[in-house]
């Protein structure tokens, strides 16, 4: 099975809905769908909601929804009436290895029969998220109030409106986090030169920046007998290995010399 990342994202209301004042708070749950490469195609969204109803049946209902940008994630969070009100703040999660068709599956099944869905929203929503891959919670049982799960939930929680300066900014510090100094562009250059087969070692390696990409030139011994021909294919093969190593590299050259001992 193919490795994918993906964000799971649990959302809370602080305060009580109008129609139940005795329960505090209430979460909702929404994950992105991802295809086998990790590209995003949409959300999904959904939550529970109890009501004060003599028949057992119309106690709650479910709602779900597909939405293709973060603008229409948000709008469907945010207040639609008195009978489906919103959610004030939003934890995300990032899933390493997502399996955003397993928590869909689950999640439209337990929309349409009711026997098969949790006894509590609370327990709906992290069933959801951990089928899509993000573990390692408390279970629900034991909290009075769901706030209190959802402030358990690792992450930091943000008001629904800044979700996408938040989202920007994780990817902010995700590039930066990946970007690396020149040293370790260098010894990286080094490793990947070297694990050349028919490379002896790196005599020189320069490295200049070009804003966001960067120049690599290296300077490779190669043995002395060898052709100027299986030079000219061993530094091609050093190039290509540079590249695949580090695709910021915009420019990468390798110039061949042969060993003098």
């Amino acid at each position: 099975m193919s490795r994918r990342s993906g964000r799971a994202f649990v959302f809370v209301r602080w305060t009580a809905a109008p129609y139940t004042p005795a329960r505090l708070g209430d979460v909702a749950w929404a994950f992105e769908q991802v295809d086998r490469l990790g590209r995003f195609y949409c959300y999904y969204c959904g939550g529970s909601e109890w009501r004060h109803d003599p028949v057992p049946a119309r106690a709650r209902s479910a709602w779900q929804e597909k939405c293709l940008t973060l603008p229409e994630l948000i709008k469907a969070m945010s207040s639609q009436g008195p009978e489906r009100p919103g959610y004030d703040e939003v934890k995300i999660l990032e899933v390493e290895d997502a399996e955003p068709d397993a928590a869909l599956k689950f999640a439209q099944r337990t929309g349409l029969d009711d026997s098969s869905r949790p006894g509590d929203p609370l327990e709906e929503v992290r069933e959801i998220i951990s089928r899509y891959g993000a573990h390692g919670f408390a279970a629900p049982k034991g909290f009075s109030a769901p706030f209190l799960w959802y402030n358990m939930l690792p992450g930091r929680s943000v008001p629904l409106r800044k979700l996408p300066v938040y989202l920007f900014q994780l990817r902010a510090a995700g590039e930066r986090r990946n970007e690396l100094s020149t040293d370790e562009l260098e010894d990286q250059a080094r490793r990947v030169a070297e694990g050349v087969p028919g490379v002896l070692g790196v005599s020189d390696c320069f490295i200049a920046r070009l804003r966001s990409d960067f120049l690599l030139a290296v300077d490779i011994v190669v043995p002395a007998r060898l052709s100027v021909g299986d030079g000219r294919i061993l530094g091609e093969a050093v190039e290509e290995a540079l590249r695949s190593a580090n695709p910021a590299a915009r420019y990468v050259f390798a110039r061949v010399r042969s060993d003098e001992t």
